[in-house]
């Protein structure tokens, strides 16, 4: 199957696919949890509430299995659409360049840190007690800080490896890039669709709404053009190695070195901000701008299915 001989958007598998019923399953799966979690508390007395929190590491835990019970789901749903996994999934090209991809990741990381910190700097000015609110909130919710909530930080810290490092970077780009792309694309056209996705998921992380359309955009890009949901995990696994090392290295240089308010702190280093966006644009903008013709072309999963059938169609003859 490819996407030129679909004749009908009935045709089209991932049309059999509603992303209203996937975002409905996230919520019913995810308040059935909390339901079960509170049941448990009450029935040993356990109030959960502000003072007395879900520890972090259950929390973690219990976002597994939420992502365990949607992936059950999801793909369920792909089967009885007629849709064939492998060719979502693709595979990793022959010689494939990973340098550039690992120097891709590190740069979209500190494009997202300058973004962020020369946005927020203007908007200081401007609604003050927002823009402290959100800092705070960054600073209470770093991984050291977390862990310390926890009735065991080792394990929480092994808890959050497994989910950073393998759960998310397989689960995310499955959910969030792969179905999504396929199917928006199936109802609105290519064109439409990754625009649709870009706006929905920067509204959906509207903190840094800059930085997630442009990094929603890259992994388009590559999940287009390389035609491997593999490639865009191993991308989001380099991006999530960087963020670690990042955050621990700024607490170390920058966390305990400089006095005063959150806010005057986060004033006073608006140039890290501007190196951060200056050194890391040409890498971000200029992959974007190389690679923008490829978002014309057929979408992965139809690629591979043409390949697949050529191949086969070969091997006949």
């Amino acid at each position: 199957m490819t996407q030129i001989n679909i004749r009908f958007p009935e045709d089209n598998p991932f049309s059999r696919i509603k992303l209203r019923h996937l975002i409905g399953w996230f919520f019913l799966l995810a308040t059935g949890i909390l339901f079960q979690i509170f049941m448990i508390g009450s029935t040993r007395g356990i109030k959960f509430d502000d003072k007395t929190p879900l520890d972090p590491l259950v929390s973690e835990i219990l976002a597994i299995y939420l992502l365990i019970l949607l992936g059950a789901l999801l793909w369920r749903q792909c089967r009885l659409a007629g849709i064939e996994i492998k060719y979502l999934v693709g595979k990793v090209p022959d010689r494939y360049q990973w340098l550039p991809l690992v120097r891709l990741a590190i740069a979209s990381l500190f494009f997202s840190i300058g973004v962020f910190r020369i946005f927020y700097y203007s908007l200081s000015f401007i609604v003050p007690s927002f823009v402290e609110e959100i800092l705070t909130e960054k600073r209470s919710s770093s991984i050291l800080m977390v862990a310390l909530k926890s009735f065991s930080p080792t394990l929480y810290y092994l808890q959050l490896t497994l989910n950073n490092y393998v759960i998310n970077p397989v689960f995310g780009t499955f959910f969030v890039i792969s179905i999504p792309l396929h199917r928006c694309a199936a109802k609105w056209g290519n064109s439409t669709a990754i625009i649709a996705m870009c706006l929905l998921l920067g509204t959906v992380g509207y903190k840094n709404f800059i930085m997630m359309i442009i990094g929603i955009l890259i992994y388009i890009i590559l999940y287009v053009k390389t035609r491997s949901l593999l490639v865009i995990i191993i991308f989001t696994l380099v991006q999530n190695i960087s963020i670690t090392v990042w955050k621990l290295s700024y607490k170390i240089f920058f966390g305990d070195n400089q006095t005063g308010s959150t806010l005057e702190i986060f004033r006073s280093q608006i140039q890290l901000g501007v190196l951060f966006f200056v050194v890391s644009a040409p890498w971000v903008i200029g992959f974007i701008y190389k690679n923008w013709s490829v978002l014309k072309g057929p979408l992965p999963y139809f690629a591979n299915a043409a390949e697949a059938e050529k191949i086969k169609a070969d091997s006949e003859t």
